[in-house]
């Protein structure tokens, strides 16, 4: 494997590392008494004051986005502030395990938007690997504890809306070129998903009173960093490079990061089957990683 390759895989692990980090952190502050919806648009509304001032000082030799670029990265936007309003709505409906299995279903989602548009049938690897990831998942948030009776079809569809929307949103980076800076791709993206979360989501942190209650001003300027500014940087960084489909498979990595972080910041119990789901989903992405490309079929017509 190349240097340059394997520094792409890291950046993308590193960024779901992050989201891991992020979602523990939001975790936290709820069981604090703050709001999601707050939690949610202080990282954006950060994130977009952020961004901007890294972009600002070079903004006359940027390159605008246009035409297709254009198109992907609005893509991009949209269907990542989407999966985050869906995954929370499907949290007022079902347990959290349930949200969380059905969130990570994007592994194997993200891998069929792949076969239709490349037509390009994975190779035993790459299945073995998802499977793997999967079944990880469904012991790593501890779904054989959750009591499945009476689960309502809205939530569960809600759940499935977030997978697909997170899907498109890290296989769609993969064909946007590098005309512009990648800080000024990311300025433009997040903007854009700031605009879609606060239409779903009203600003009412702005009038509340929130934003300087409890620290959560400092709080919302470390997650608008860690969980949505270096995050993208990274992801518009390496996607490009190595790809939507294997950057849904190292993204898996998001999961065992969220349980680490909470065991050291929220102090949660880890059980046995937690972490033997944790090894199934680090099993399952070095599988995925390892797959030689020659192992795939391709599709005719």
């Amino acid at each position: 494997m190349k240097f340059s390759n394997l520094l792409f895989k890291l950046l993308m692990l590193l960024a779901a590392s992050l989201l891991g980090l992020t979602a523990t952190i939001v975790n936290y502050l709820y069981k604090d008494g703050f709001r999601i919806q707050d939690l949610t648009n202080v990282q954006y509304g950060f994130a977009v004051i952020i961004i901007w001032l890294i972009v600002l000082p070079t903004i006359r030799n940027q390159k605008v986005p246009r035409g297709k670029t254009l198109c992907f990265l609005a893509g991009t936007a949209v269907s990542g502030a989407c999966a985050i309003y869906f995954y929370f709505q499907s949290l007022t409906m079902l347990p959290v395990s349930l949200s969380i299995i059905l969130l990570f279903q994007f592994s194997w989602i993200i891998t069929l938007i792949d076969i239709i548009v490349k037509k390009k049938i994975p190779g035993f690897e790459k299945v073995a690997g998802m499977i793997m990831i999967l079944f990880g998942t469904f012991f790593a948030v501890g779904l054989t504890s959750v009591n499945l009776i009476n689960i309502p079809v809205s939530g569960v569809a809600l759940g499935l809306l977030a997978a697909l929307c997170f899907a498109v949103s890290l296989y769609l980076p993969e064909y946007i070129n590098n005309d512009s800076s990648v800080a000024f791709r990311s300025a433009i993206t997040i903007t854009i998903s700031a605009v879609v979360i606060h239409i779903l989501y009203p600003p009412t942190y702005l009038t509340s009173g929130v934003l300087f209650k409890d620290g959560f001003l400092w709080w919302g300027i470390l997650m608008a960093l860690i969980g949505q500014v270096i995050p993208l940087l990274f992801m518009l960084i390496s996607i490009p490079r190595i790809g939507g489909r294997m950057a849904g498979i190292l993204g898996s990595i998001e999961l065992p990061a969220t349980i680490f972080f909470a065991l050291i910041i929220l102090k949660e119990e880890i059980t046995w089957i937690r972490i033997l789901g944790v090894l199934l989903i680090l099993i399952g992405i070095f599988m995925s990683e390892a797959m030689n490309e020659r192992n795939e079929l391709v599709l005719e017509g």
